[in-house]
């Protein structure tokens, strides 16, 4: 008993199965979770170590260089990218994709991390900070707010965001909420010197005061009776009045001297601030919240816009929560508009089986699509693959392949039931004669997407569930082909009427194209030459196609990246800020408007990477009524800035669908000397600045900076006492301030901030009255005493190494509306003409390094997956020439490839790359049923060539529905951003090479088997 016999006389079981098809697709639709985008780990952690005081270089050479070193024993390491500012070290250890497929698997190595980091902690220099190990940087915030309040204080919105955390943290399904941008308040006691060296107070005294007073400290326990009380001394600073009375000393007189005798003691905020937020032109506090992983986004969002509702009424009158990104509901949007475009695919695939096929057999391969749809989601779910991008518009490409098994059983059985066959003799001859041919072309089918399921790197596992999807997909569809196909048949076909003759006439298309195949089997060489001609042609036109990697997005987002030279003051970058912000803010198109000053934001989105702390950086996050008005914007708010900030460096640009960020041109140079690197990356700036068709033109080192060097005279400083320590405290204290104690608001814990007053700290030329404290007796002097004056040099603003290799990297973006591809090609050959120093090398990363990575990640696994195919389809035949025919079709989709991306101009981009893959799949499916019936028809005894014939006329029809139906079901991603290239690739590749397979592989058989056209005996 076959399948087919085995499926119609038990009927109940087969009931059974598409109940629980439906049942569990429709359970899974409604349950699995949702997300824009697919999750990709970002296996990336950054260590961050202080080193106060230190230029860049010492910080490289005493604090980056050990931290390197221990971090490159571990083997999981794939590399190390550093960069050493001022007074400060950041590295990023990126971690291999080998060693880390899940985020389970990363925690482990994120320990491993930590304890290495932690014992070279241990040989770092003094007043080194203890290295901070951040491995949430790849941390999501899905939904996105600003907290605004005019007419209210910094503390004020702060303490309201506070509360805000702790309630949303209590939704089910949130996993953090992170505050940002909030201003930090500090007491401030600046120490008039003149005021001190007239009552003789010694600063010293002043500073110990102030840290012993509001210590918590235990005063122990005494036993009274049965008890034992704790003892706990008042006196603890409650209120900044009650620092401004503390006793700092006693007159020689006896008069004593209050802190306020000789400071002036007030609350405010921290400056200059780290970062700062607006939101439609109003001072912000940025709230992000992130759900657990796995978790249905559409549910939590929808739970935390019920909790703000419920807690609305406690927010104060005249503060406003401002929804900037709610990835709820953009996940939401996303879902809808793909089940819009799998009902509009599917409803395309139905027509045409409708018009083509006829009413039953439409409903007969209708109904097997639909329960294969059902049956791939249920076992999504059970695979924890979500919905999103990848796997709906998986679907989408599947719905034409998922029709092809089901089209050939059903128009088997129809064919055999209209020349007289009974419906159960003829299910079980089709199903046995096709089912493991349909088999082998559904595992090709399969196997040619199995490069990118396997592939490494991020790209791969950003559109891995591509494969897995369609492996789901088209089983099923091999399946309910050769199970329930039959069973709906049995339904819904008439059995076979007494009159019937046994033998039903060919259609007029099927003589016309038995007429044209004749005339090409007679003609073969020629028609051999010529697709060969094609092929070539092709071959040759595919320089002209463009280069992409991954499309821009749809999303109705665009950024403003704003630079000012290095060493900016964060005031000014604010007031630049400000300005770009109230000019876009007027512009139509414009809903709204985030300005973050001093580096990113939170990372709301997968693709969005937040800058660095930078206090002459700005970023404008801007949401537009729709995408198709951001290009015109791109080129006004470019312009505007391009215009009015001269000494700026801006960058207006969109989001990619896909992995990537940072410039889209970086010629990446290495070497031994950071001299010689500055001097080559200005070589390659200055080449993009004359190709006139760049912008952003920079360096990842930025412009050095000028600092002020006194000149700390050891022999004067011993006869001082005062050591180069006491010197710079002295300097640090008068200017930036020193943290002397800290006090204590309920949770808060606000430094007390000892510095000078402005007057005495708002010039350069104020150093020249610093007092400074000798550590060792106590006095204060001069800082004249202890320097031979003061000079002004010139540092590094930053100095990155990748891998313990000083690397620096020239970097440009196209302007609007040109490709990245397009400018590189300009420039690529004079920038490698720049004569490199022996020990020094040049790579190119950027759009071409990340495209160029991907490609390989997915070479690596190509060869498996072609060897692979060639094997199933050798099995499946058990011989040589018939694969040989098969595999020399292949080749022929790129003739319709290079027309469909010349005609439309997308460019080939790594999608259009996995469709180019999948067409070897779907043609591979195509010519193994066209020649296993050759085989099958030759196998009758029928004379070779009548047999060639014959069996090709009785597949053209399948074969052709099969395309039509697949072609016309990925139109819909014409429309999609993300899938638009590989939809190209699909129709036109696969349109023309299933026109020239009917020709060439009947020709290619003849050739192979030396089949004549007289020839009227079967050869053995």
């Amino acid at each position: 008993m076959n399948l087919a016999e085995f499926s119609i006389r038990n009927r109940v079981l087969s009931f059974i199965v598409i109940a629980l098809a439906i049942a569990g697709g429709w359970s899974a639709y409604q349950d699995m979770p949702r997300f824009e985008d697919p999750e990709f780990t970002i296996r990336t952690a950054m260590i961050i170590t202080q080193y106060p005081g230190a230029t860049p270089l010492e910080v490289a050479q005493e604090v980056t260089e050990p931290l390197e070193r221990a971090l490159q024993q571990l083997a999981e390491v794939d590399d190390i990218e550093s960069t050493s500012v001022p007074g400060r070290s950041e590295i990023m250890v990126n971690i291999k994709y080998a060693f880390s497929p899940t985020k389970a698997e990363l925690q482990l190595i994120w320990t491993k991390v930590r304890n290495k980091v932690a014992d070279a902690a241990l040989s770092l220099p003094p007043g080194v900070g203890a290295p901070y190990v951040n491995d949430d940087f790849g941390d999501v915030y899905g939904l996105y707010y600003f907290l605004t309040g005019p007419g209210f204080t910094p503390a004020e919105l702060r303490r309201y965001a506070k509360s805000l955390q702790s309630d949303l943290l209590q939704v089910d399904g949130v996993a953090k909420v992170q505050v940002d941008g909030a201003l930090n308040e500090a007491i401030f006691v600046e120490i008039s010197q003149s005021d001190v060296a007239s009552l003789g107070v010694a600063p010293g005294s002043i500073y110990q005061t102030l840290e012993n007073q509001n210590t918590v400290v235990s005063a122990g326990e005494l036993d009274i009776g049965t008890q034992r009380l704790a003892v706990r001394p008042s006196g603890a600073i409650d209120s900044v009045e009650a620092i401004r009375n503390l006793l700092i000393d006693t007159s020689s007189d006896g008069r004593l001297i209050y802190l306020s005798d000789v400071a002036h003691v007030w609350r405010g905020y921290q400056t200059p601030p780290a970062k700062l937020y607006r939101f439609n032109g109003e001072p912000a506090v940025a709230i992000g919240v992130s759900g657990i992983l796995g978790g249905n986004i559409v549910q939590i969002g929808a739970a935390v816009e019920d909790r703000l509702q419920d807690i609305a009424k406690r927010r104060p009158v005249g503060m406003q929560l401002h929804q900037f990104y709610n990835q709820a509901e953009e996940v939401d949007a996303a879902v809808s508009n793909f089940v819009v475009n799998v009902i509009a695919a599917l409803a395309i695939v139905i027509g045409t089986l409708l018009i083509f096929m006829g009413f039953k057999s439409a409903i007969v391969i209708g109904s097997v699509l639909l329960l294969t749809i059902a049956a791939t989601l249920a076992t999504m779910q059970f695979m924890d693959i979500p919905m999103h991008r990848i796997s709906l518009g998986a679907l989408i490409i599947a719905l034409g392949m998922m029709v092809d098994n089901a089209i050939v059983v059903t128009e088997g059985i129809l064919v055999g039931v209209q020349r007289g066959a009974a419906k159960l003799e003829i299910a079980k001859q089709i199903v046995s004669q096709t089912q493991w041919p349909l088999l082998g072309g559904t595992l090709v089918g399969i196997i040619a997407f199995a490069p990118i399921g396997f592939a490494p790197g991020d790209t791969a596992e950003y559109t891995g569930h591509l494969f897995w999807v369609i492996l789901i997909s088209l089983l099923y569809s091999w399946l309910f082909a050769v199970t329930l196909t039959p069973f709906f048949c049995d339904l819904l076909f008439r059995e076979a009427s007494g009159d019937s003759t046994g033998q039903s006439a060919d259609s007029g298309f099927t003589q016309a194209y038995k007429s044209l195949l004749s005339r090409a089997l007679s003609a073969r060489k020629t028609v051999v030459l010529v697709v060969v001609a094609m092929f070539v042609a092709s071959v040759w036109g595919f320089q002209f196609v463009k280069a992409g990697f991954f499309p821009q997005s749809t999303s109705p987002q665009m950024v403003v990246d704003y630079w000012l030279p290095q060493g900016t003051r964060i005031e000014q970058t604010q007031s630049d800020a400000d300005a770009i912000e109230e000019f876009v803010r007027g512009l139509e198109g414009v809903v709204a408007v985030e300005t973050s000053i001093g580096a990113g934001g939170l990372r709301y989105m997968l693709v969005y990477g937040p800058e660095s702390n930078n206090s002459a950086y700005a970023q404008l996050l801007v949401r537009t009524g729709s995408y198709q008005q951001i290009d015109d914007l791109i080129t006004r708010v470019q312009s505007h800035i391009d215009a009015r900030y001269p000494d700026a460096q801006g960058k207006v640009w969109r989001f990619v669908l896909g992995p990537g960020g940072g410039s889209k041109i970086e010629a990446r140079f290495s070497g031994p000397e950071p001299d010689v690197l500055r001097r080559l990356a200005d070589q390659a700036k200055a080449i993009m600045v004359a190709d006139g068709g760049a912008i952003s033109i920079k360096d990842n080192w930025r412009q050095q900076l000028p600092s002020v060097r006194p000149l700390y005279s050891e022999a004067k400083g011993r006869r001082a006492g005062v050591s180069r320590t006491d010197l710079a405290s002295a300097i640090a204290s008068n200017f930036s301030g020193a943290t002397v104690g800290v006090y204590r608001e309920g949770d808060d814990l606000l430094p007390i901030i000892a510095r000078a007053p402005l007057d005495e700290r708002k010039s350069v030329a104020d150093i020249e009255n610093v007092q400074v404290l000798s550590s060792a007796t106590g006095e204060s002097v001069p800082i004249s005493q202890v320097v031979d004056g003061f000079k002004t040099t010139w540092d590094n603003g930053a100095l990155k190494r990748l891998d313990r290799i000083w690397t620096i990297k020239a970097q440009s973006d196209p302007v609007p509306g040109q490709l990245a591809s397009d400018l590189l090609e300009r420039i690529q050959d004079d920038i490698e003409s720049i004569e490199l120093p022996p020990g020094y090398s040049l790579t190119w990363d950027g759009e071409y390094g990340n495209s160029k990575e991907s490609n390989e990640n997915l070479a690596s696994t190509i060869p498996f997956g072609f060897l692979a195919m060639v094997l199933v389809v050798v099995v499946l035949f058990g011989t040589v020439r018939q694969p040989v025919a098969i595999w020399l079709a292949v080749p022929l989709a790129l003739i319709g490839v290079v027309i469909g991306l010349l005609v439309t101009g997308i460019p080939m981009e790594f999608m259009a790359i996995l469709g180019l893959l999948s067409l070897s799949g779907l043609l591979i499916k195509n010519a193994i049923v066209l020649i296993d019936q050759i085989d099958m028809e030759i196998a009758t005894g029928l004379p070779r060539f009548t047999a060639v014939v014959a069996a090709s006329a009785s597949r053209v029809r399948p074969v052709m529905m099969g395309t039509l139906t697949t072609v016309l079901g990925v139109i819909p991603l014409f429309y999609d951003a993300f899938f638009q290239s590989m939809a190209v690739v699909i129709v036109f590749g696969l349109t023309f090479a299933t026109v020239l397979t009917l020709f060439i592989v009947p020709v290619i058989y003849c050739l192979l088997f030396g089949i004549g056209e007289g020839e009227v005996s079967h050869e053995s």
